[in-house]
């Protein structure tokens, strides 16, 4: 089947295989993109979301989108950065920073041995340059100033506004030597997406929002308890519907560099089903490592439904850990096990061959 990239629904639909429990913030990521694709001016995304829910993974699914299809061609130059790497950057001019030396550095393998100045300009103006941990340049923590965040966020404000800039490219003429261009880039068409927790912002907000110092009111909801028999009030707070640009100036962004960006996503806590999926179906998944070590000492691990519904509502209970709470919890269960699982009777014949099988009571044994 052939994959295009020819409306926002198709990017969100190739994006929606890795991401899980993040539909509506991939619909502003897609439109993005795709104007992105088109050469159409678009602003630059900033994503906040508590750890594990899928930040890393969405600039890694763009990545992959990017360079596996031919419909992107010109656009594979991605880059991910840590935003430490920024702030630590002693470069004293805007060419030889380090987000634009890696972009030429990528630009030059992509181009191969024939390179040549249109495709380099191309291939760097046409960037995406992935940015996490972005919270952690922050221009002040508590009441103190944070030099180096104050740097980092103006040395990228310089960068992110559309700056021209000239970067050295060598190319082969005619009589096997090689010709020096300075070639111009704009840094203004480099699309952005800024990825981070923003730990406090979410207890920052509540507070503003519960302390009715707005007229802002909490929602609330109904929930059946388990006896069926009566209803429990339960606050809901999502921090997509209150948060606002002052509360990112108070925790430490600035306004201009704020200003560069035309999206800012709050990424959902995963749900339970979603940390279901996440802990079976991705190839690299918590699961399939486990049974490729079981296979390794002759046997196969299965799992019920209801062991696998178990472990995500355990991973759920620590919510603000997101997916990294699956390996935390299916950890506490397996140690033992993956030591000696004979030893705890859990292996059974199963005609040629050895299984052992992950129960909801096996599960539960070790909450």
């Amino acid at each position: 089947m052939t994959v295009t990239l020819d409306s926002p629904k198709a990017i969100h639909a190739q994006l929606g295989r890795d991401v899980v429990d993040q539909a509506v913030a991939l619909e502003q990521i897609s439109v993005a993109l795709y104007k992105h694709l088109q050469h159409i001016k678009v602003g630059n995304i900033m994503l906040i979301g508590n750890s594990g829910t899928g930040k890393t993974t969405i600039m890694r699914s763009i990545e992959r989108l990017f360079s596996e299809h031919g419909a992107a061609i010109g656009h594979q130059n991605t880059i991910r950065l840590n935003a430490n790497i920024v702030s630590n950057d002693e470069s004293t001019d805007l060419e030889s920073s380090v987000i634009l030396a890696r972009l030429a550095q990528n630009a030059h393998k992509l181009m191969g041995s024939s390179p040549n100045v249109d495709q380099f300009r191309d291939l760097i103006e046409n960037a995406v340059v992935f940015l996490d941990e972005v919270d952690k340049i922050r221009a002040y923590v508590g009441d103190k100033p944070n030099p180096r965040g104050i740097l980092a966020q103006e040395s990228l404000l310089t960068l992110i506004e559309g700056e021209g800039v000239s970067l050295p490219l060598s190319v082969r003429n005619e009589q096997g030597g090689f010709d020096q261009h300075k070639v111009p880039i704009d840094t203004g068409r480099i699309l952005f997406i800024c990825g981070g927790a923003f730990e406090g912002l979410y207890d920052m907000v509540y507070r503003r929002v519960a302390g009715g110092e707005t007229r802002d009111k909490l929602i609330q909801e109904y929930v059946v308890t388990e006896s069926q028999e009566d209803m429990e009030q339960k606050i809901h707070f999502s921090l997509n519907d209150y948060v606002r640009y002052e509360d990112m100036f108070e925790y430490g962004m600035t306004p201009q560099f704020l200003g560069r960006f035309d999206e800012v996503i709050v990424l959902n806590d995963l749900t339970i089903k979603g940390l279901m999926r996440i802990f079976v179906d991705p190839p690299n998944s918590l699961f399939r490592e486990a049974r490729r070590y079981f296979a390794s000492l002759g046997i196969e691990l299965q799992a019920s439904k209801e062991a696998v519904q178990r472990i995500a509502e355990h991973a759920y209970d620590n919510h603000r850990l997101g997916a990294r709470a699956l390996r935390m919890v299916f950890k506490r269960i397996m140690r033992g096990i993956e030591f000696d699982p004979h030893d705890h009777y859990l292996v059974k014949q199963a005609g040629e061959k050895k299984v052992l099988l992950l129960t909801r009571d096996l599960v539960d044994r070790y909450f």
